[in-house]
């Protein structure tokens, strides 16, 4: 791992500089949020909501990240706008994930529904909470704009692909082995590819299209990076992921984080965006292969919290 590129000192040292801010502003923004319309969400040990605010820190980074790509600068209505897109996608994944095949069928039909129709029935207070994290959001922005909705609906697109592979297996199981680590790879490449884009236009509606084939790169580099921190939680839950498919997956994301590391040092000008992404992408990828071999050891669950 030595061999690996890790970017400059500079951008490292703002990473984590701009690190403890956000974790800080997660809790100014979200905090209020939970207390009013989920406080269930943070009873307890709170190790839910704790992991909600380090996902919407993690997204305050990359979205200060892109703004910075396409050229803008990471005000603070921008910044307030990543930490809620943070905490939506937090609760999107709970629904897909932790409540059930139904559940994660009917969340898929019903966001279906509000994107085509803005109508969702509201049953939970988790649910309020998802709905006003939502609204808050779309009130920001034009969510008619062309590009915007098709981030969104492409974001949709990829979720369900994703469930359907999990709760159909069938529809790869007789594949061969290497058809089906290839669908398994395009699900993963397209789930943090297609948020990324989403967040990236929620924050910058004008953002040149020259960049966004760079920042999907950077989505999905993520998102392989994520499936191998998680490899042995989603095992013990039955999860079939690409990382958990292949037979030395440590060595294979190596492969892959250096290629995806290479387009991007070659698509992105130099600039303070694309030392912070790559930054970003460099931690990720240290501290998820650490997860890995901890959880290893130890065992765990998708809950554990890792910086």
């Amino acid at each position: 791992m030595a061999r690996l590129s890790t970017g400059d000192a500079a951008g490292a040292l703002r990473l984590e500089e701009l690190a403890r801010r956000y974790r800080g502003e997660v809790k100014e923004v979200l905090g209020p949020l939970v207390r009013a319309y989920c406080p269930a969400l943070a009873a307890g040990d709170g190790q839910e909501y704790r992991k909600m605010l380090e996902l919407s820190a993690k997204m305050a980074l990359v979205g200060h990240a892109c703004t910075e790509v396409a050229g803008e600068q990471f005000d603070a209505s921008r910044q307030r706008l990543a930490i809620l897109f943070g905490g939506c996608c937090f609760l999107a994944d709970s629904f897909l994930d932790d409540f059930g095949d139904v559940a994660a069928r009917d969340y898929l039909a019903r966001f279906e529904r509000l994107l085509a129709s803005g109508w969702f029935e509201i049953r939970t207070p988790r649910e309020r909470l998802f709905y006003v994290i939502v609204a808050l959001m779309f009130a920001e922005r034009d969510v008619l704009a062309p590009l915007l909705r098709q981030a969104i609906l492409a974001l949709q697109t990829a979720q369900a692909e994703d469930v359907m592979l999990r709760l159909e297996p069938a529809r790869v199981a007789e594949l061969s082995r290497r058809r089906r680590l290839a669908v398994l790879r395009r699900s993963t490449r397209n789930r943090s590819g297609h948020a990324i884009l989403a967040l990236t236009i929620f924050l910058v509606q004008n953002v040149a299209l020259a960049y966004l084939a760079a920042l999907f790169t950077a989505g999905a580099l993520i998102m392989f990076i994520d499936d191998h921190g998680d490899c042995h939680a989603d095992r013990k839950e039955g999860r079939v992921t690409y990382m958990n498919r292949l037979r030395d997956p440590e060595r294979a994301l190596g492969r892959i984080y250096r290629q995806h590391r290479s387009r991007l040092e070659a698509a992105l000008a130099a600039g303070p965006g694309r030392s912070l992404l790559l930054a970003f992408l460099a931690r990720y990828y240290v501290t998820r292969l650490e997860k890995h071999r901890v959880q290893r050891r130890r065992g765990g669950a998708a809950w554990d919290i890792y910086e």
